[in-house]
């Protein structure tokens, strides 16, 4: 596959890195796995299977104690994606980054909530230690 810098004019100050890539920057961790399962017409939870998901990690460490700086911006509005807002309104990163098709954000969506509760059980309902007071959303 060409690189953006391949098909079109790109103009800029920085040179790219070794690998042309994201992960040239320091401490970005990129995975990705697929999935490609079955044959045949299509059942519910028996596939076939044609998805995948690529994860981006800004850190190795705790993202949700541990929060980016981020921002993001949306160029057509075609595709789904979730936690737009949350960024916009906060300017932060608290989850990893997650790129998969339209039909599977709500599945990925749902495993990184797993896995952030998973490492912060205190999210949602405070510190124990403290009469459950801390990281609260108070609505009074």
């Amino acid at each position: 596959m060409p690189r953006f810098r391949d098909v079109i004019d790109f103009q800029s100050s920085l040179s790219p890195g070794n690998s042309n890539g994201i992960t040239d920057v320091e401490g970005i961790f990129v995975g990705h796995y697929t999935l490609y399962e079955g044959e045949g017409e299509w059942q519910p939870g028996r596939g076939p299977f044609r998805t995948g998901v690529t994860t981006i990690l800004p850190h190795r460490d705790n993202l949700y104690d541990q929060k980016v700086p981020a921002a993001v911006h949306t160029i057509n509005g075609f595709g789904k994606v979730m936690g737009f807002e949350q960024v916009r309104e906060l300017g932060n990163l608290e989850t990893p980054i997650a790129l998969t098709g339209t039909l599977n954000v709500p599945r990925v969506a749902d495993a990184l909530i797993t896995l952030a509760i998973e490492e912060n059980p205190h999210i949602g309902i405070g510190f124990p230690e403290s009469g459950r007071e801390g990281y609260l959303v108070s609505m009074r």
